[in-house]
């Protein structure tokens, strides 16, 4: 996700906004159990989970700029 890009649309949209901190705390929760050396198995599937939701965020984010703004994001 290119985060500069969608901090501006996040300053004039709280849902985006909304999402985007949403992104954020997932992506920081993912980095935080990615520095471990070895994961449990719970940890591996909760690594997963994290990762999907984030990608299902990232998709109605862009959805929603598309929407709002007529942007096109590949």
């Amino acid at each position: 996700m290119d985060k500069e890009f969608v901090k501006k649309f996040a300053e004039k949209y709280s849902d985006i906004k909304d999402l985007f901190e949403k992104h954020q705390a997932l992506e920081k929760e993912v980095d935080e159990l990615s520095k471990k050396l070895y994961l449990t198995q719970e940890e591996e599937v909760k690594v997963k989970q994290l990762k999907k939701e984030k990608l299902h965020i990232k998709e109605k984010i862009y959805q929603l700029i598309k929407n709002y703004e007529g942007v096109e994001i590949d």
